[in-house]
């Protein structure tokens, strides 16, 4: 018995050893991209590192989401990166806590997602400690080549990049979920082969408890969290009724407790985050679910259903995903789903759940990365598997090696993180250092010189970055992002706080961007073009200054063409000769041709517009509500502009423009102006 024992403890402190390693070697890594992140404190300015860092200045400031300002992505970013951010409120540190807490979130859900799988912890440890330096490094495309290896290092590079609107840490509630319910398994001394998870919820309490997480969970994030509450939901649906099944009455108490518990855990947590003003959080989901759908065009209007079955590269993932919740919904009727099977089937479901939350709340698009890096991922994981088995006889010998393997890899990658930190202090800095960022930028024009041309008077920015950091300002709408200034009301709000607000100077992204966000945002780029002339260039930005009404004494006709059921041509005539930007007020209805159409679509469609808006640039689309009114920019030439108006779906939809006419003609400009700079 004592050799047991000893044995048994021997086996304990091992194990504690091992998840220290693992821990410290994670740590290790992340803080080596984050020290290579911030070495240069550059960004895009249409990228999430200010988009993540407005909403931590915000709330450090005493800001309150939902109810001061715009907080469209979720609480997610917040709570995993606003401790870290609070001990150095700098542009540089957020940078730093925004990088060194995504590759450990993206670490963990590998761990779990890998361990999920293969039922095997060392393997699962040696792939999440070495992934992220692996592709980082550049090993990944090199063994690989460019093409494949180049594909697999930008799509796992576009999951733990932080500078993508913090997608893994709204990715994360999924696995936070997981290894929830995989810690009260070992709490409780349960294998995860058992049951012992789903037969828990015969109890009144856990439904309770259940329903309390998946309602809480809404705030995480707006896509993650619907996708991950709605999952719960029929999960627990699907175990009350195929498992659990004790008669009527139980099954509506149960379901009665998890009702109750998700309402008072979505409450409470929003009360919590607004202060207590959950009202606040409300109007912004469901602004968010009314507008922000048809405001991308990745989808092409279509929503879950159809997008998938009419997107080959997305098919691919879906069905093998599709396949194996199938499975898993034959083993639950069986009553041979495990709990493990559970937990990977409801990880698999959300992550293809949330392919399509944004069709429903807003972009379909963003969390494709999310279904194809994970396909993947459980692709290797299954290969892993083969070996594993092919290697059986020889299992004991074979773990021990690749526990040697991870331990030996976890000090080189802790040895090297420390050559990093030592390092780092006498590095090579590009550009100057700025306080007010806390680090080194590049950005000379845009955050030294340009407040040298305003006199530090205020500036509305359409995309408020390092300027308001530099000045100590906030952008006064509370909509950072003019993309996320969200519903009716907000987007009303905005466009007359521009408009009316008298502003000296205006500020704008200078990218190929440009394009769509002019077309898309018409309503307060016209006057913008209305009132201001670009008088400076930055190395990402224009500056436009005040001016009179830039209005050109020019007549123009305007007439409209029905091309299809869905399609329609918008003409501008103007003299010969004539050279300008028709600012255009259109009016249009759009409806679904068929109910089978209408379900396809699950009810969702928009209005899409192509304008050629540039001289040196070719039309580009703009999407709106699918029964409305709005304005369109037209570039005339030679008297002459056109613009294409659809409906989507194309298939099941009719558009009809009821209403076309010229609200002012403005100068046409080109998208790269370097006069502009002088």
């Amino acid at each position: 018995m004592r050799g047991i024992r000893k044995t048994q403890e021997r086996g304990r402190a091992l194990r504690t050893l091992e998840w220290c390693l693992w821990a410290l070697a994670v740590a290790a890594v992340s803080l080596s991209l984050a020290l290579a992140r911030i070495e240069t404190c550059d960004y895009v300015s249409v990228n999430g590192d200010f988009q993540s860092y407005n909403v931590f200045r915000r709330m450090l400031a005493g800001q309150t989401p939902y109810v001061d300002f715009v907080n469209y992505i979720g609480m997610a970013p917040v709570w995993v990166n606003l401790p870290l951010v609070a001990l150095n409120n700098t542009f540089a540190g957020s940078l730093f806590a925004t990088n060194f807490t995504s590759n450990i979130l993206f670490s963990v859900t590998v761990l779990l997602w890998v361990w999920l799988i293969t039922k095997s912890r060392p393997a699962a440890m040696l792939a999440s400690v070495f992934l992220t330096k692996f592709v980082s490094s550049g090993l990944l495309a090199t063994l690989f080549g460019p093409s494949l290896g180049g594909y697999w290092t930008n799509l796992f590079q576009s999951l733990y990049a932080p500078g993508n609107s913090m997608r893994i840490a709204r990715l994360f509630l999924t696995f936070l979920l997981v290894g929830l319910g995989l810690v009260w398994l070992r709490v409780k001394g349960e294998p995860a082969e058992g049951t012992a998870l789903q037969t828990a919820f015969t109890r009144l309490p856990a439904c309770g408890m259940l329903g309390a997480l998946a309602g809480a969970g809404l705030l995480w994030s707006s896509d993650f969290g619907l996708a991950a509450a709605f999952c719960v939901t029929v999960l627990f649906l699907l175990e009350q009724a195929l498992r659990l099944w004790a008669g009527p009455w139980a099954f509506f108490a149960r379901l009665g407790v998890y009702a109750a518990g998700f309402v008072l855990g979505l409450l409470a947590c929003a009360s919590l985050v607004t202060g207590f003003h959950p009202g606040a959080w409300l109007q912004s989901l469901a602004a968010t679910g009314g507008w922000q759908y048809f405001y991308f065009n990745g989808t092409g209007g279509k929503a879950l259903l159809l997008y998938v079955f009419t997107t080959p590269r997305l098919l691919l993932f879906a069905v093998p995903c599709a396949a194996f919740l199938i499975w898993c919904l034959v083993r639950l009727w069986q009553k041979k789903l495990t709990d493990r099977q559970l937990l990977l089937g409801f990880a698999a479901f959300t992550i293809l759940a949330a392919t399509g939350t944004y069709v429903l709340s807003g972009s379909g698009y963003n969390f494709k990365e999310a279904l194809e890096g994970y396909f993947w991922l459980a692709a290797f994981a299954l290969a892993g598997c083969g070996l594993l088995w092919l290697t059986r006889r020889f299992a004991r010998r074979r773990d021990l090696l690749m526990r040697a393997a991870a331990g030996t890899l976890a000090l080189a990658l802790i040895a090297l993180a420390g050559l990093d930190a030592v390092r780092w202090p006498s590095a090579a800095h590009n550009g100057q250092y700025l306080e007010a960022l806390g680090g080194y930028t590049t950005y000379q024009k845009a955050l030294v010189e340009l407040p040298e041309v305003t006199g530090g008077e205020p500036v509305f920015s359409m995309y408020a970055t390092g300027l308001e950091a530099v000045e100590g300002t906030f952008q006064p709408t509370g909509c950072d992002y003019i993309i996320h200034a969200l519903g009716d009301e907000k987007r009303a709000e905005y466009v007359s706080a521009f408009a009316e607000g008298g502003w000296a100077w205006a500020q704008t992204p200078r990218m190929d961007l440009e394009n769509w966000l002019t077309v898309q945002n018409w309503d307060v780029y016209r006057h913008l073009w209305a009132g201001y002339k670009r008088c400076y260039a930055t190395e990402y930005s224009w500056l436009w200054r005040a001016c009179g009404d830039r209005s050109l004494p020019v007549e123009a006709e305007v007439s409209v063409q029905r091309q299809s059921g869905s399609g329609w041509t918008v003409t501008v005539s103007a003299p010969e000769g004539e050279t300008f930007t028709a600012d255009l007020y259109i009016r249009w209805e759009s409806g679904f041709t068929s109910a089978g159409g209408a379900f396809l679509s699950l009810g969702r469609s928009m209005v899409g517009c192509a304008v050629p808006l540039f001289g040196d640039m070719p039309g580009v689309a703009g999407y709106f509500p699918a029964s409305g009114e709005g304005y369109i920019p037209v570039r005339v030439e030679s008297g002459q502009g056109t613009a294409t108006l659809w409906s989507a779906d194309e298939n099941f939809t009719e558009l009809t423009v009821t209403e076309a006419r010229l609200e002012r003609a403005l100068p046409a400009l080109d998208l790269y102006e370097q006069e502009a700079a002088q």
